[in-house]
């Protein structure tokens, strides 16, 4: 018998925000980078990873950024091309919130940064709807890293096979399975009442 969820845990850039990952980062580097390859570049680049794990502020990622990847992009288009990369909810995120509230803990996973943040801070719209928050700059490690799951497990205080956790990253999809979570990859609402219908989790 499968192990009932209790916890659904979303990840938040591509799964309940809009995020123009590969119009962006293809302008700001000035050539074309494939969807499937962002993860990996963001991951892996020095300066993502550090502004991402709390380890920068802005400003300081800025110049770290255009000195990595050795661009000669005003610091002002950067920006202003970096804060376009968050887009709009997708439609339908606060219906399936609430749908989901009154019979599940929900908590968002997101590797993100002080950017990034603080503009759905400001926009407070799904954010109050999550029970927990657990982001990459504040947690010190990010996604695909067994050490942030593991991290959210031991707050939620619960079992891998309680949980259900979407991402449209597979790489982040496959490190929560291998650690006995129930995993899916998603591209928005639509994909995710797909999944909840298909488990039984939501009619």
């Amino acid at each position: 018998m499968q192990t009932p969820i209790k916890h659904i845990i979303f990840d938040m850039g591509g799964v309940l925000v809009q995020i123009r990952w590969h119009e962006e980062i293809s302008r700001i580097l000035g050539r074309d980078v494939p969807f499937e390859d962002i993860h990996a570049l963001w991951g892996n680049a020095r300066s993502t990873h550090a502004f991402e794990t709390g380890q920068m502020d802005f400003e300081t990622f800025t110049d770290a950024f255009l000195d990595e990847f050795n661009l000669t992009l005003d610091r002002t288009d950067f920006q202003q091309r970096f804060k376009g990369i968050l887009g709009d909810d997708f439609p339908g995120v606060l219906e399936l919130l609430d749908a989901l509230k009154p019979q599940y803990t929900l908590s968002l996973l997101s590797n993100t940064n002080a950017c990034h943040w603080g503009m759905l801070v400001d926009r407070n719209t799904f954010l109050p709807k999550l029970d927990h928050h657990f982001t990459s700059m504040e947690l010190g490690v990010m996604k695909p890293d067994a050490a942030i799951y593991r991290a959210v497990l031991d707050t939620l205080e619960t079992e891998p096979e309680e949980t259900l956790f979407f991402d449209d990253g597979i790489r982040n999809v496959e490190a929560a399975r291998a650690l006995g979570m129930q995993s899916e990859q998603v591209f928005g609402p639509g994909d995710m009442s797909k999944v909840l219908k298909h488990k039984s989790l939501m009619f």
